[in-house]
């Protein structure tokens, strides 16, 4: 049985919290503190508090029938049974910044309680990060994330590059990475930005494509990939050079607080167990990603 701990620190997650009444009888739901657990007190508990993302399609989100799905939950899942121990699932939306969501999530806690998870998933695996971060620590590469374009073949084309997009429009979510870098002018002499069409949030992205409003997308590759899995139209997904682009592709792991370092290397054994096996592969499979070739051990 997994437990679910829905911690809502923004008013746009509480709809999931409605939700999640309706899920399966073999979820339960509970509200209580929680601090950061060194290995033998995981052990002892036989449980696993692990965070995920909440509405974060592809990696963690609530299906149409209200279930918590996701690449990040599965791995979750396989985490939990390499220790041999009960998985619960900690579940809160983002803050304003990854460094945030670290102390929320991992040492400190949110100001509005709720308590810490034992591990955090989908952390960027980056050097600035943990100098900035002192009290976790970032481990564990589970999955190398990029930026991508994903385009109509139709309307432009098998280019994999961002030319066509110098007259077609192409869209993106808001304030994101794809939407400063195709703003700014100093991507391409600043002739792109005439041509980008701005979305509240990707799934109103991606809307946006299937309507016709845009030729095509600029976005995290794992997200346009999931986005097109099981559709009969044709669209082109690929990952071309960014000119100027400073991290066109960043690794993906865990995080732990600075005193529960222990866990972390029991954590950082497992998830290269299920890397080398294949297992990992398959969960990214399953949701339309791709398992980069050049993700090295």
């Amino acid at each position: 049985m997994i437990k679910i701990l829905i911690k809502n620190n923004k008013m746009q997650a509480g709809f999931h919290l409605l939700a999640f009444f309706f899920v399966a009888l073999s979820f339960c739901l509970t509200a209580g503190n929680a601090s950061a657990r060194p290995l033998d007190e995981v052990i002892d508990s036989k449980y696993i508090r692990i965070f995920v993302y909440e509405n974060f399609p592809p990696y963690s989100y609530f299906s149409d029938k209200n279930k918590l799905v996701g690449v990040d939950v599965e791995v979750a899942e396989k985490l939990a049974e390499k220790l041999g121990l009960r998985l619960e699932l900690f579940v809160r939306g983002a803050d304003e910044s990854v460094d945030d969501d670290l102390r929320n999530n991992v040492w400190k806690g949110h100001y509005i309680g709720g308590g810490v998870a034992d591990v955090m998933l989908h952390v960027p695996v980056d050097d600035e990060l943990r100098k900035r971060n002192q009290l976790t620590v970032i481990f564990g590469r589970y999955y190398t994330e990029r930026m991508a374009l994903l385009s109509d073949p139709e309307k432009v084309g098998r280019s994999e590059t961002l030319a066509p997009f110098l007259q077609a429009k192409i869209g993106v979510e808001v304030d994101t990475l794809g939407d400063f870098y195709l703003s700014s002018p100093q991507t391409l002499g600043g002739r792109m930005r005439a041509n980008v069409v701005r979305f509240r949030d990707f799934k109103r992205t991606m809307e946006g494509l299937r309507a016709g409003k845009v030729d095509g997308l600029m976005g995290p590759r794992g997200q346009l990939e999931a986005s097109i899995k099981g559709l009969k139209k044709e669209f082109l997904v690929s990952s071309p050079p960014f000119p100027g682009l400073s991290k066109p592709r960043w690794d993906i792991g865990m995080a732990v607080s600075h005193d529960s370092r222990d866990l972390g290397y029991e954590l950082g054994d497992k998830i290269l167990e299920l890397r080398k096996s294949g297992e990992l592969k398959k969960i990214f499979n399953k949701y339309g990603l791709s398992y980069y070739k050049d993700f090295l051990d």
